[in-house]
């Protein structure tokens, strides 16, 4: 009987032992979980919590024992508590996502899982695990912004991108891929990229780049890929690898379109070599080919130098337009002249170069001739054209290009001596006319004040040929309104200011028309100063008294008179002696005095 009870008392004993043990680790793992743990009874009381739980809500142990869980969990933003508990007391067990509230009124995102706690069949109460998952969901938030910037970012982006699988697949395209190529997102997903916009000429390029970017290359490129109607378009491709972890999961493609840009670089590479006006080369291409020549040769090369008579005077005159297309029409009759493989060059205002290979002196001896031909067929309103050209022969390596363009020069210059003095005076016919046109008031005016200049000239006892010239100075006097606006011209109200200091320009204009031909320039200087006054209080140069010529001083006079006598584009006309008595009351003042008297007693009572 004592080992009988001996016998049960030594398994007791074991038993109590393993339970304790088994007490220990439950302890152990109750306390270390990282997860916070709730235990309570059937009333929902709170038996025991781990320091983990009451870290997540911040409370102290002595603070929650013993309380009822509505005490810490009720609360308007956590609704859920009762249904949870519900649940769990009808045997469920429960996992979800649900706020809580700390100690400090903060609502913090959880993890939960409940249970009933069973001894046997006996339900004694209930146990939740809580994971605190704030960091998760404030991740999970992130990650949502972030996608939605790429998402905003990539669709809106004004610039065409495409995502690409790892065989080069369309994955997405944004809008302006849509509009960029003219396909719809849903013509391009799992179609392959190179097999869509990559016209067939382009195909080992393409598959090159594409070969590139797959194997963990960063890709910069300008090429053409090609539109779903077929058009090609200029685009700066740029691919990057897409990789995740160790592994090159896709490529994500970038197409500028270039096309403006390429026409803006080809139009500057043009005009570094070209003139913007002829659309020929500039000086700074033909000076390097001249070095090139120099250097390689085409022999025999000959060298034609051209120079435009009269660009100036037609400036000056009829305005830069005018003289614009003057040179445009030069440059047309150039190329027409020349052949082909002739290279043409403004060397910059009124001068042209062409450079000819495998030409020889008689060549360019045709070539000239051909050139003047077409010249003759042109002309630039009622201007003829008018080309001085010199030209020089290099025949072997040992001549200097630049010693053989000197030649052509002076050969030109020769030419332009006997050339340009004819092309000068038909241009000044030309601009009488135009001005003529622009006002037949001017053209009467200036008939009117030759033929007194004539008479006046005749009564102080000019000879023919003085009188000659006194009648063109008359003629030409107001030659420079050719660049005076019309409608200053033709105003029938007073001028303004402005309007006053624009029209006073015209002696000067006038001047400079006609300075360019030599055998004018005693005009040119009576046309000067016709507005001078004898008391020096005139324009442009102020002179006084005999300091003025004496055909503008007399142009002075015939001027006057016939303004005064004529019916201007404002006040009435005067009477021949309301004028006499004008002239003779400013004499000494505005006008000669010997010179006022003569007109009055000679010219006008003749």
């Amino acid at each position: 009987m004592l080992c009988i009870f001996a016998g049960l008392n030594f398994v007791n004993v074991k038993k109590k032992k393993e339970l304790e043990f088994q007490n220990a680790c439950l302890n152990k793992l109750f306390e270390s979980s990282q997860d916070g743990i709730l235990i309570l009874d059937n009333d929902d009381r709170i038996v025991n919590s781990n320091d983990s739980f009451r870290k997540i809500l911040q409370y102290d142990a002595d603070e929650i024992r013993g309380l009822h869980c509505n005490d810490i969990f009720s609360d308007p933003a956590t609704p859920d508590t009762l249904e949870i508990s519900k649940d769990i007391m009808n045997g469920k067990t429960v996992e979800r996502e649900v706020k809580r509230r700390r100690k400090d009124g903060k609502l913090v995102d959880v993890m939960i899982q409940a249970f009933p706690i069973k001894v046997g069949k006996e339900q004694r109460g209930l146990c939740g695990i809580y994971r605190d998952i704030s960091s998760l969901k404030e991740a999970d938030k992130e990650l949502e912004l972030q996608k939605s910037y790429f998402s905003q970012l990539f669709e809106n982006s004004p610039e065409a991108v495409c995502i690409l699988d790892a065989e080069d697949r369309f994955l997405s395209v944004n809008k302006a891929f849509e509009n960029l190529f003219g396909y719809g997102r849903e013509e391009l997903v799992n179609r392959p990229l190179n097999g869509v916009i990559v016209h067939e000429q382009c195909f080992d390029e393409a598959s090159g780049i594409s070969k590139a970017v797959l194997g963990g290359r960063v890709v910069k490129h300008e090429t053409l890929r090609m539109r779903k109607d077929g058009s090609l378009i200029e685009v700066c491709i740029m691919g990057h690898p897409i990789i995740m972890g160790n592994r090159q999961v896709g490529v994500y493609g970038i197409y500028e379109d270039i096309t403006e840009r390429r026409k803006l670089e080809k139009r500057l590479e043009f005009f570094s070599y070209h003139d913007q006006l002829t659309g020929l080369y500039n000086r700074r291409f033909m000076e390097e080919q001249l070095a090139r020549e120099a250097s390689e040769g085409s022999l025999p090369l000959s060298i034609i130098v051209a120079d435009v008579n009269g660009l100036k005077l037609i400036n000056d005159s009829l305005g830069h337009t005018m003289g614009d297309q003057l040179l445009a029409k030069v440059a047309q009759v150039l190329r027409e002249g020349c052949r082909p493989q002739d290279i043409i060059a403004r060397m910059g205002g009124d001068e042209f170069i062409v450079l000819m290979p495998a030409a020889g002196h008689e060549e360019a001896k045709r070539i000239v001739a051909r050139i003047r031909e077409a010249a003759a067929k042109e002309m630039v309103s009622s201007i003829e054209i008018s080309v001085s050209m010199g030209w020089a022969t290099k025949k072997s390596s040992e001549e200097n290009i630049m010693k053989v363009l000197k030649n052509a020069e002076d050969h030109m210059y020769k030419k332009k001596l006997i050339e340009s003095p004819g092309m000068r005076g038909k241009a000044i016919n030309v601009i009488i006319k135009t001005l003529n046109e622009k006002n037949r008031r001017e053209e009467q005016h200036s008939q009117r004040v030759s033929e007194i200049c004539r008479s006046m000239g005749e009564a102080i006892g000019l000879n023919k040929e003085e009188v000659s010239e006194l009648y063109t100075v008359g003629l030409l006097h107001d030659i420079g309104k050719i660049a005076v606006d019309e409608n200053i011209l033709n105003k029938n109200e007073e001028l303004t200011g402005s309007e006053w200091s624009e029209l006073k320009r015209h002696p000067e204009v006038g001047y400079r028309i006609l300075n360019t031909v030599d055998e004018m320039s005693e005009i040119a200087k009576a046309v000067l100063h016709h507005h001078e006054r004898w008391d020096g209080s005139g324009y442009p140069k102020g002179l006084c008294g005999v300091q003025i010529p004496l055909q503008s001083r007399i142009i002075s006079i015939a001027d006057s008179y016939d303004a005064m006598t004529s019916v201007r584009t404002y006040g009435s006309a005067l009477s021949t002696e309301s004028a006499a008595a004008q002239l003779l009351s400013n004499a000494g003042t505005q006008f000669d005095p010997d010179l006022a008297k003569v007109f009055v007693e000679k010219v006008l009572k003749n």
